[in-house]
């Protein structure tokens, strides 16, 4: 099985977003991208290309308070099929 957050982290080490704490709750995938008005099609690509296209199910992009704090970011939630 892919190890999803090591997966997601590498494909976007050579972007130029930074991510924050990327949390995997059983093939429920959230990733905080720290970069406000991010791309959500760039985003989606990138998680598209790392994991597989039929491997990202139900992608949704949406911008909130990333880790609590006063920094908003976009946020790609989405279920992890193997």
């Amino acid at each position: 099985m892919t190890d999803v957050n090591a997966a997601v982290r590498e494909a976007f080490e050579h972007t130029d977003y930074d991510l924050g704490d990327v949390a995997v709750n059983r093939r429920q995938v959230r990733v905080p991208v720290l970069q406000q008005g991010a791309d959500p099609d760039a985003l989606t690509a990138v998680i598209e290309e790392a994991l597989g296209a039929d491997a990202v199910v139900a992608a949704t992009v949406t911008t909130e308070a990333i880790d609590g704090e006063d920094t908003i970011g976009t946020v790609v939630s989405f279920r992890y099929q193997p």
